[in-house]
């Protein structure tokens, strides 16, 4: 069972919410951005969603699409993020999921992307542009690497389509 699964099982027979803070790896380098996720694990943040910078973050808002010019100004590389993502992944309890654009998991190809994202240590994986219709090469893969593959859904998706976002 996946840390991911493990979290979601054991807040649910507690009751309880999950508190899941976003952080964007590299802003303002990596160095912040490893002792940050060591901070919030150690005070009780149940999971943690790194952000992956990328060029084109027009859904993101007008924060996160800051903190992404300002690593990618510093010259963030993909290789880079998962090494810091591996150096402090040993200090933590905390499930960390990585929010990507699915471009840049293309373009490293999937095979590859999926591999080193799980030798970091994430746990999963959310690709907010990939259409589920399209997903499910990369919902098996990801599975095989051990990762959870994480697909959104909104209010005003229809129930037969949530229901195969869900089998993802």
């Amino acid at each position: 069972m996946n840390a991911i699964d493990d979290l979601f099982d054991r807040l649910r027979r507690q009751g309880r919410k999950a508190f899941i803070p976003f952080v964007t790896a590299g802003d303002p380098d990596l160095d912040f951005t490893c002792q940050l996720v060591r901070d919030l694990s150690r005070h009780g943040c149940d999971l943690i969603e790194i952000g992956f910078p990328f060029s084109d973050p027009i859904a993101d808002g007008p924060v996160i699409q800051a903190s992404y010019t300002r690593a990618l100004n510093r010259g963030i590389r993909l290789e880079e993020i998962f090494a810091a993502l591996q150096s402090c992944r040993a200090d933590l309890s905390t499930p960390l999921v990585g929010m990507v654009s699915y471009s840049l998991v293309y373009r490293r190809r999937p095979e590859v992307f999926v591999r080193q994202a799980s030798q970091s240590g994430l746990s999963g994986l959310i690709l907010p542009d990939l259409p589920a219709d399209e997903a499910e090469e990369f919902a098996r893969l990801a599975r095989q690497h051990g990762l959870l593959p994480i697909m959104l859904v909104s209010p005003t998706t229809p129930p037969i389509r949530m229901e195969r976002i869900l089998r993802l």
